[in-house]
This record gives structure tokens, sequence and C-alpha cells, in this order.
């Protein structure tokens, strides 16, 4: 999962110069381009993913696990 996280971290942000554990926001992101991860996680995974989530698991390693939970849970019909 955090794979995945990691590519569409690296669409948004247009580059990859952070590890798993960099927060978004230090990584360049912002709000804008949170909602933009989310979005191709929700496309790609086919699962609902809140707005908040992404806020309060900022780095690559939290969203994942989030994510995974998330799918578990929150599948979209």
């Amino acid at each position: 999962m955090a794979d995945q996280v990691r590519a569409a971290w690296i669409e948004v942000l247009g580059h990859d110069d952070f590890d798993d554990d960099t927060p978004f926001i230090e990584a360049g992101g912002h709000s804008l381009k949170a909602t933009q991860v989310l979005i191709r996680l929700r496309r790609k995974l086919g699962v609902r993913l809140p707005n908040r989530l992404f806020f309060d698991h900022p780095t690559v390693r939290e969203l994942a696990a989030a994510v995974e939970r998330a799918a578990a849970t929150s599948p979209l019909a």
C-alpha cells in the first residue's frame, strides 16, 4: 500500500524527494494537493477516503496504514 500512496504523492507533487516519514506539507504539499492525492487513491483503490484522513495521517507510512484499514471497511459500491 505504501508504494501506491508514494506513487500518488509523486504524481501530485511532481518529485520524489521525500521519504515515508516526511510530512506532506514538508514535501511541498498543501490542502488542494492533498485532495488530489486522495482522489487518485480513491479511483485507483476503489475505497472511500475522507479528506480528514490525510491530515490525521500526514506521512506516506501513516497514510498507507490508514488507507489499508479504510479499504478493509469502506469499499466503494
